[in-house]
């Protein structure tokens, strides 16, 4: 069997209208039916709050933290600002540390050059202790 070509031009031309309309009926009826079970859901929901169990306290209970909205927080600084008085802390903390440092080899080179004192005290001590020793061990000649 062959099909033979559709030879009415107006068919093939209306073809694209009538999808689109029934694109939007569709589109109409979906919307339709979204706003009833909303409203029905919305009936439904008010309904239920008004028979909750200690609807008749609520007014006592005490306003929620907040209530008039959450406070007003302080304009941030400038970025700038922030980098500045970052650099500023870095630049004092680095400064801290370098004194320390310079405080620790300090002391450490103190301690070094007493340190040698004490031995070269000690050598020369010895020595001369030594010089000491043989001198009294030696017979006198007188």
């Amino acid at each position: 069997m062959t099909e033979k070509p559709i030879e009415n031009e107006s068919v093939t031309s209306d073809l694209p209208e009538e999808v689109v309309e029934a694109v939007h009926k569709g589109q109409q009826l979906t919307i339709e039916r979204a706003r009833k079970l909303a409203k029905a859901l919305s009936t439904a929901a008010t309904a239920a709050v008004q028979h909750l169990p200690g609807r008749q306290f609520a007014h006592r209970l005490p306003a929620p933290p907040f209530a008039e909205g959450l406070p007003k927080l302080p304009k941030l600084p400038e970025t700038d600002a922030m980098r500045a008085a970052a650099r500023d802390y870095a630049s004092q903390l680095f400064a801290e540390q370098r004194r320390f440092a310079h405080e620790v080899v300090a002391e450490q080179r103190r301690f070094a050059g007493e340190l040698v004192s004490v031995v070269s005290a000690a050598r020369t001590g010895g020595e001369a202790g030594e010089a000491d020793e043989a001198d009294e061990a030696a017979p006198s000649a007188e």
